[in-house]
């Protein structure tokens, strides 16, 4: 190794002050440096330890792990929300009127009226009156309905007879008809959800 120099080492820590300092000292100092830090520079810039370039790597990698992060629970948000953005729920309002002794519904005994009072018009074969056995119909196969629910005005007469067969009769009071709109999605939403409030003086003969 060539002879260094004292004065290239006056100023570094782990180097001897004196001039005339012999050059195993000098080796010393390179050993106890280690090249471990920028804090030596009689080692070769190749052989210093340096963790500079660490720093932007790490940042960068975190940043993509964020956004990806991100992504995925915005999409899934998104997907969760598609019926709510895509199928509003229906502005319509109905009326139910009951008749318990079922005027001049002869044997059919009691029965409802429920009438479309306002708002959106719907698709006859997409709404339901449905009984609380899970029974249902169309609103478009009831006689007095139609192939759209509305114009205001327009109703269905429920008496578990008739066009309506597949419905349970009232029979008793505390029984649920429900009106439900049933989307091509395979959404839905009850529109009504009616209890015959008194027992009915007038019974079909099934009850």
């Amino acid at each position: 190794m060539r002879a260094v120099r004292a004065s290239a080492l006056s100023g570094y820590p782990c180097a001897s002050p004196n001039a005339d300092q012999r050059l195993s000292e000098v080796t010393l100092y390179l050993e106890e440096c280690a090249c471990a830090n920028d804090a030596c520079p009689l080692c070769p810039p190749t052989e210093r330890r340096s963790s500079r370039g660490l720093s932007p790597v790490v940042g960068v990698a975190l940043l993509v792990v964020i956004v990806v992060l991100l992504a995925a629970t915005v999409g899934a948000m998104v997907m969760g929300f598609e019926d709510v953005l895509t199928e509003p729920q229906p502005q319509v309002s109905f009326d139910v009127d009951y008749h318990p002794d079922g005027p001049g519904n002869g044997a059919n005994g009691a029965y409802i009226n429920i009438t479309h009072e306002f708002g959106s018009i719907e698709d006859g074969s997409q709404v339901f009156v449905v009984d609380d056995a899970g029974n249902r119909i169309a609103w478009e196969d009831v006689w007095t309905g139609g192939e759209t629910v509305g114009p205001a005005g327009e109703y269905a007469h429920i008496d578990g007879s008739g066009s309506d067969s597949a419905l349970r009769p009232i029979c008793e009071a505390g029984q649920h008809y429900r009106v439900v709109i049933e989307r091509e999605g395979g959404s839905s939403s009850v529109l009504v959800d009616y209890e015959i409030p008194t027992e009915p003086t007038a019974t079909n003969a099934a009850c």
